[in-house]
């Protein structure tokens, strides 16, 4: 999976027509080792990334770290597009000792090229599936002690991101959808466009689709749009999900008291429930208030600029704004 350089997609009328959305626990164990190991992306996460520290402190995990820190890409192996959502690590688990050994060499090998050799990448190369093992092992002991127990929470962000931008697709249209994934993403024409933060000239790539479609992944350990496009895999966009912040602060039973005393207790907990979109109806029900409680709660977050009403047919969900995801995450 390549990023943080420039893309330029050549897509059909049936590959717009067919975007689909899914998410994988892989992914986001191989993202948030590589954030864990940039200080510059640590600060994101910086509680996560504490506990993370302790957790693996006693540990060493060389071919995980060898697999997660090759610049500019993760071997694609380990970030395949996911059909649909996925949501046991263990059957990613069992996807990897699947991989075609033509795949994990041709993978390892382009590793190589942007890494160079090392000790670890040459023992896939000879030894594949021993090397596989070994890498299986150490991806297991860092999510069971980093993400395992997160999981659950971590889900409830990401289904809501689909939520959102499945109901955007309908009410919008593609190219908003789309364009809505990176501020650096544009659909001209028949043509997806990124420019990234930084471009090396040797991964510039240019793609062209065949009309299979493209699967949109949301990612909380995704810090850019990342993307692959290669034969053995189904043609995928990954990017980074709305209210990334939320996940941690859902660890907790109850909003942070200190929301509680800024917002009042009814709005703090509508706001937080609002991480996953919802209608006046389903807020009422889940938080057990009457339905006008919830409709007096939501005009004063909206009126404050924190949420926003999109209607989808007949109904209508509340969202948070981008100043509402950064009001949660400050008091995370």
């Amino acid at each position: 999976m390549l990023t943080m350089v420039v893309i330029k997609i050549d897509v059909t009328p049936t590959d717009l027509a067919n975007i689909r959305f899914g998410y994988t626990p892989l992914m986001e164990l191989m993202s948030s080792y590589r954030v864990l190991k940039r200080p510059e992306k640590r600060a994101l996460y910086h509680r996560w990334a504490e506990e993370a520290d302790n957790a693996i402190h006693d540990i060493d995990l060389p071919y995980l770290h060898t697999m997660a820190t090759v610049p500019f890409y993760i071997p694609d192996f380990l970030t395949a597009t996911p059909a649909t959502t996925i949501i046991n690590f263990e059957d990613e688990i069992q996807r990897l000792r699947e991989v075609p050994l033509e795949v994990l060499r041709k993978n390892v090998e382009y590793a190589m090229k942007m890494a160079g050799e090392s000790d670890i990448l040459r023992h896939f190369i000879i030894y594949p599936r021993e090397a596989m093992e070994c890498l299986i092992e150490e991806l297991r002991i860092y999510w069971h002690r980093t993400l395992a127990h997160h999981w659950s929470h971590m889900m409830s962000v990401l289904d809501g991101d689909v939520l959102y931008r499945a109901r955007s697709l309908a009410l919008d249209g593609t190219k908003a959808v789309l364009e809505g994934l990176h501020p650096e993403l544009q659909l001209v024409k028949h043509q997806l466009v990124y420019t990234g933060s930084e471009k090396p000239d040797y991964v510039k790539k240019d793609y062209t689709l065949n009309g299979t479609g493209v699967q949109l992944v949301p990612g909380i350990f995704v810090c850019n749009l990342t993307w692959q496009i290669e034969p053995e895999w189904h043609p995928m966009l990954s990017y980074q999900a709305r209210g990334t912040g939320l996940w941690w602060v859902e660890n907790k039973d109850m909003p942070d008291e200190s929301l509680e005393i800024a917002l009042g207790s009814g709005r703090a907990r509508v706001l937080r429930m609002l991480s996953t979109p919802a209608s006046t109806g389903e807020i009422a029900h889940f938080l057990d208030i009457t339905a006008g409680a919830a409709s007096q709660h939501l005009s004063r977050l909206q009126q404050a600029g924190l949420t926003e009403p999109r209607r989808s047919g007949k109904r209508v969900y509340y969202h948070l704004t981008r100043r509402g995801e950064k009001l949660l995450a400050l008091f995370a």
